[in-house]
């Protein structure tokens, strides 16, 4: 990997970083944790596994990684930006990502950690399959 690669990975790593911490800290109250937590294992969850599948179908991993979970993270928030604004909760706002239910489920962050993982592993596989092909493409091209 070029050194121009792994600073730009630094870089987007420390901004993506410094965005889930300003995300973090707009919950302000001493739920935060929970609130945060939540949203950010649903939403991570929902973009590992759409990533995964677009990952498949492409033969390639995905551009911009941390901005597809970061992206999903807001999404699965977004009812918290109307509650701001005055709107309250309602069942509705589970199309993002179960906004509601979520917070309902047994076992609580513990659950959604785990669904995160295994989200996780279910990406990393594809990517481990991609890596496997190409691999297997590259050596058979240099015998051929």
């Amino acid at each position: 990997m070029s050194v121009r690669r792994r600073v730009f990975l630094a870089l987007s790593t420390l901004v993506a970083v410094g965005i889930e911490v300003q995300i973090f800290l707009s919950y302000g109250d001493k739920d935060a944790g929970f609130h945060y937590l939540a949203h950010f294992f649903a939403g991570a969850s929902a973009a590992l596994l759409v990533m995964s599948v677009v990952a498949w179908r492409r033969g390639r991993p995905v551009r911009f990684p941390l901005l597809w979970v970061i992206a999903a993270h807001l999404f699965a928030m977004a009812p918290d930006f109307a509650f701001l604004d005055g709107a309250p909760h309602a069942h509705w706002m589970d199309i993002f990502f179960g906004h509601i239910t979520i917070h309902f489920i047994p076992g609580a962050n513990l659950t959604l950690l785990l669904v995160f993982a295994g989200s996780l592993a279910v990406y990393l596989a594809v990517l481990d399959h991609i890596a496997r092909m190409e691999a297997a493409a590259f050596v058979k091209h240099k015998w051929a």
